[in-house]
Formats: C-alpha cells, structure tokens, sequence
C-alpha cells in the first residue's frame, strides 16, 4: 500500500467526484474541506475513531451544530472511501458520540393573526422586494424558488404557480481564490417540483403586475 495523506486524496477526490454533483453540491463539499476537515487532518494518513471523536468535540465547543458537524463527516468518510478505493489509507469504523446540549431554543412560530398583519401590510405599502414575501407567505416557496421563477411559471387563467427550478449563491474556491457566484438549479427532489395554487390575492397582485410588464415590453 502506498500512503498518501488525506489532503493528497481530497484533491484526488474533488476531480473524481466533480462530474457526478451539482456545481452547488460541489461547492459545498469544498467549503467543508478548506474550513473545517483539512486544517485538522490535512498531513494525516489515517482516520481513527479518536481523531475524528476528538475533531466532533472541538466543533462542538465552537459552537457548531449537530448537524452541520455530521455533514461534515459525510464528506469525511467520502475522502476515507475514495482512499481505501485506491489503496492510499486503511478503513476505519468510527462510533461518534454527540453530546447532549442542555439548552434548547424553542423555535419560534408565526401566529395566524401576525401572519395576517403582515400580508395585509405588504398590500398597503406594496413593493418589489416585499412581493417576494408575499409570496413564500402565501404559497410556501423557498427564496430560492422565488427569485429563479419567470412569467411563463405563473399560470393566470388557472391560478397557479409551478416550481422547476431554484437560483443560489454558492461559494466557490477555485486556484485558491475564493469567490460567489449565482447559480440556476433544478430542485434537490422530484417532489420539489411542483404546482401551487395561488390564494385569490396574490392572484390579482400577480395579474395586475403582468398587465404593466406586458405594457413596459411593448413600449
């Protein structure tokens, strides 16, 4: 066995896997690398439960949530496998313990009468930006949704709006540069596209709203 240390099989491994992720999916695997796996196991040529125990600790004490700390062993275990794949490292099973948190935020839930309040506000002080509000009030899209939908997604006689794609930043490292960039993607499932019926108010913002960009493009 040829040894190579887990940054060497993380760059082998971003070119293998490139092909078959979203460029966002992608980005966020090497968001993970560069700030977090690398700079604790960048020279070292084995996984063992203690280290990554210990890694899941010291991310804890940072602060970091559960879940953000497995997806970050989601990838480390990708680079593990990858290694093992091609001979470069041993396989280890690891047995992470997460410990419990005492305190709990209670998540905080919009009442019925505030949503109300803020739908009947954006009707009386109307705005471009607020329009998307409105909208992932009335209908439950994710802003990303919002932002990526186009006239020919709303379908006025029916009533409804259909999802089939979703815009988002991603951050991007590229020759060590490091920058964001907006990208057009289709949802994460089959179940995400979909068709959503619209309430009879947004309905007539949206129609009043096609009658002056079907106006402004014809001038």
């Amino acid at each position: 066995m040829s040894k190579k240390t887990i940054e060497e099989i993380a760059a082998a491994w971003k070119e293998y896997k490139r092909p078959y992720v979203k460029r966002s999916t992608m980005a966020a695997y090497l968001l993970i690398l560069e700030n977090h796996l690398l700079p604790c196991f960048r020279n070292s040529d084995s996984l063992q439960e203690q280290a990554v125990q210990d890694f899941v600790l010291q991310k804890m004490e940072e602060g970091l949530s559960v879940k953000s700390i497995k997806d970050m062993l989601t990838v480390l275990k990708m680079v593990m496998k990858f290694g093992v794949k091609n001979e470069w490292m041993n396989h280890y099973e690891w047995d992470i313990k997460y410990p419990s948190i005492a305190t709990s935020k209670n998540t905080e839930v919009l009442t019925v009468a505030n949503h109300r309040k803020i739908l009947s506000y954006i009707q009386d002080h109307f705005s471009f930006p607020s329009l998307g509000i409105y909208i992932s009030l009335c209908t439950g899209l994710r802003i990303g949704e919002i932002c990526a939908l186009k006239w020919k997604d709303i379908n006025i006689p029916d009533g409804t709006i259909t999802v089939s794609r979703t815009i988002e930043r991603i951050y991007v490292i590229e020759g060590g540069k490091r920058h964001t960039e907006l990208v057009i993607n289709t949802p994460k499932t089959k179940n995400s596209c979909r068709e959503i019926p619209m309430i009879k108010e947004l309905a007539s913002i949206i129609k009043s709203l096609k009658k002056v960009s079907t106006r402004i493009s014809t001038c």
